[in-house]
């Protein structure tokens, strides 16, 4: 067997039922969702694809689907096995007698492909049910015959529909299976953060007149505020509507300035272990997040306190006056939509030093400037300012050497007496200057749609690095393709002549 497989293309088990404005997609008795995985794209009979959520479903139980004579919930081909863990909610309506709402219980008995009863811990006594409940409730759990989706299916609902599989290669050497880092087209980071990760930045503009790196400004990602009442410390679980966290998403705990959460400490980064679309619990690791392990809330701390993802971090580089790169050194997380990216307008920033308040001399080392160009003086952070010079205000370049220059007031005026400033303070170019734009690209490939997101890449490709009388060399062989190959389907980068 070899130790690594793709599953791309791969023919799912059984048939799965696809509903137009459902993220739930319903397997028959035959399908076994161990064969798919958070990420992969499900294509179906008719060529639509949707990318796999999670294999959480929450599905509505109506009063009709609670047997209070036998105890039995029934589900349509539920998936569930005894022993799992299954949330209940009562969504704001009476809940079912003998069950608590947002809570976990444990399947007892899987009576058929369609019911199962509970109890309160695993392996403990089968809860009597005494009441039904009302018409929205709801119960998710995993499930080895359904998943939810990262959008609601279109453009058409399609009923008993055989489906493939496309997914990363996965190595199976080791303690675990991983995605192979030979195998170009995704990243192991890209697999754990989903779609809520920022992968790169792509230049649009490229600006003129850049003589100094810009910063590059990504917003902060999504800020949930957390109150006391949607904390529930006898399941460690945390309430957030619609939340769309993956496990092992990574999120900073604040305390508003209140009373922390107990278990959590303030400005301190937890890791996200998903139980239903609604409900998380926290992770003090990714490795605890990724098993299960959650933290021991025991208090439910302030109704100011938040839980925020990462925000990314990147860095531009310039050359000849144009943006030429924004290099992403930190992905962020918890992006729930493509950021707006800020590029800084070009601009000197000009410390103290680089100001003779004798002379009325600046220097920028390579500042581009020609006389009578114009130039706007910016105080920033509301330091000392320049003497006889207003924030804001807009003058004119005379004087210029290489890395010099004089300010006038006026187009060809009499040079400004200058004092030193503070060394913040910086002017922003306006004579041919263009501001460079750029546009993010999110986790696997997000198209601009809101949680939507498609492979982008064609196939995959295998890479082998050399060694002995080959080292060095690099192979890159193509293991799958959009369509049919002729030949021998090989390309080899580096040839050894």
């Amino acid at each position: 067997m070899s130790s690594w497989s793709m599953n791309d293309g791969s023919a799912l088990t059984g048939t799965y039922t696809f509903t137009n404005g459902s993220a739930i997609v319903q397997g028959n008795s035959s399908a076994d969702t161990s064969e798919i995985a958070v990420g992969d794209i499900v294509i179906d009979d008719n060529g639509d694809k949707v990318r796999v959520k999670d294999i959480q479903p929450n599905r509505v139980v109506a009063t009709s689907g609670v047997n209070a004579s036998n105890e039995q919930i029934t589900i349509t081909d539920h998936g569930f096995v005894a022993n799992q863990e299954v949330v209940y909610q009562a969504n704001g309506g009476t809940a079912i007698a003998g069950l608590t709402d947002d809570t976990i219980f444990f399947v007892k008995t899987v009576s058929s492909a369609n019911a199962f009863t509970l109890s309160a811990s695993a392996g403990g006594a089968q809860i009597d049910i005494t009441g039904t409940g009302n018409n929205a409730q709801s119960f998710s759990g995993t499930s080895t015959k359904a998943f939810t989706a990262t959008d609601d299916f279109s453009p058409s609902t399609n009923s008993g529909s055989s489906c493939t599989a496309s997914r990363p290669p996965v190595n199976f050497a080791g303690a675990a299976p991983h995605i192979d880092a030979n195998i170009l087209g995704i990243t192991g980071g890209e697999a754990v953060a989903g779609v809520d990760n920022i992968t790169d930045i792509a230049i649009n503009v490229s600006g003129a007149r850049y003589v100094q790196v810009p910063t590059v400004t990504i917003p902060v990602p999504t800020v949930r505020t957390i109150a006391t009442a949607k904390v529930t410390t006898g399941t460690n679980s945390i309430e957030i509507a619609s939340h769309n966290m993956r496990t092992g998403t990574e999120v900073k705990y604040q305390d508003g300035g209140g009373t922390a959460l107990a278990g959590l400490a303030d400005n301190t980064s937890y890791f996200v272990i998903r139980t239903d679309e609604d409900n998380i619990k926290l992770g003090s690791s990714l490795s605890n997040a990724q098993a299960g392990t959650a933290i021991n809330l025991t208090g439910t701390g302030n109704n100011a306190q938040t839980l925020e993802g990462i925000q990314a971090v990147a860095a531009a580089t310039i050359s000849g006056g144009e943006v030429t790169g924004i290099t992403v050194s930190n992905g962020g997380s918890d992006y729930q939509a493509v950021p707006s990216i800020t590029v800084e307008v070009p601009k000197m920033t000009i410390p103290t030093s680089g100001v003779n308040a004798g002379t009325n001399v600046i220097t920028f080392t390579g500042h581009g400037l020609s006389d009578t160009d114009q130039i706007t003086y910016n105080q920033v952070g509301g330091g000392t300012l320049m003497s006889n010079v207003t924030d804001g205000q807009t003058v004119f370049v005379r004087d210029k050497t290489a890395n010099t220059f004089k300010i006038a007031a006026t187009s060809g005026g009499t040079a400004i007496n200058i004092g030193t400033g503070h060394s913040a303070q910086t002017f922003t170019i306006v004579t041919g200057a263009t501001q460079a734009t750029a546009v993010a690209s999110q986790g696997l490939g997000s198209d601009g749609d809101t949680n939507a997101s498609e492979v982008a890449h064609v196939g995959w490709v295998k890479k082998t690095v050399g060694t002995g009388g080959r080292a060095g060399r690099v192979h890159y062989e193509t293991l799958v393709a959009a369509s049919s190959i002729s030949g021998d389907a090989e390309d080899v980068a580096t040839p050894d002549s």
